[in-house]
């Protein structure tokens, strides 16, 4: 009974020692060449033993950004809590869009998107984390702006939903669309609603 236990709290650790494992594989082989064999490696384990804790490299992927997105979720909500809302606006779009070409993040969901998880309660963990980016903004607008809760809900959305689609571009490696060019439009279009 006492083993049982300690393989029960092991089990956490060692998930999250493969994903971030999967992390550094990701963004030293990419997502073309990626292996199982990549990620075991990096993880100091057996291609058995990642497989045990995950199943399959499209589970790996789905619950590295699951991860991904946890951290970078955390992190945000304590950057923004101490900037004005100006600020905050600007820092909030910076942290959503791609950095460049070979974001990982933004690779992940790119992955994920093509190979769509089939169980619920991932793809819910999924669409949560798209609405906290939401609400976040949808927060700072009203410090912004006049807007009433649903309004700024709408221009929350709509303007995730843009960021998205700069995005894409930025992550084709579109000349003259990189993460600079994103934000800027994404600003811009945020500022003439906004007035």
């Amino acid at each position: 009974m006492a083993r049982e236990s300690k393989i029960a709290l092991d089990r956490p650790d060692m998930r999250a020692h493969v994903l971030k494992a999967a992390l550094l594989a990701i963004e030293e082989v990419g997502f073309a060449r990626l292996r199982i064999r990549d990620i075991a490696d990096r993880a100091g384990m057996s291609t058995g033993h990642v497989l045990y804790y995950f199943g399959s490299r499209d589970r790996i992927l789905v619950s590295t950004l699951l991860m991904s997105e946890a951290d970078l979720d955390e992190r945000r909500r304590a950057e923004l809590a101490h900037l004005d809302a100006h600020a905050a606006l600007d820092r909030l779009v910076e942290l959503y869009l791609p950095k460049g070409p070979h974001d990982v993040r933004w690779r992940l969901w790119a992955q994920v998107i093509a190979r769509p998880p089939e169980d619920e309660e991932t793809l819910l963990r999924l669409d949560g984390f798209f609405r906290s980016w939401a609400a976040e903004l949808a927060a700072i607008v009203r410090r912004l702006s006049d807007l009433g809760a649903e309004a700024a809900e709408d221009f929350a959305v709509r303007h995730c939903r843009l960021m998205d689609g700069l995005s894409n571009e930025v992550l084709l490696g579109i000349p003259g669309h990189d993460a600079a060019w994103a934000k800027k439009a994404v600003l811009a279009s945020m500022r003439r609603e906004l007035g």
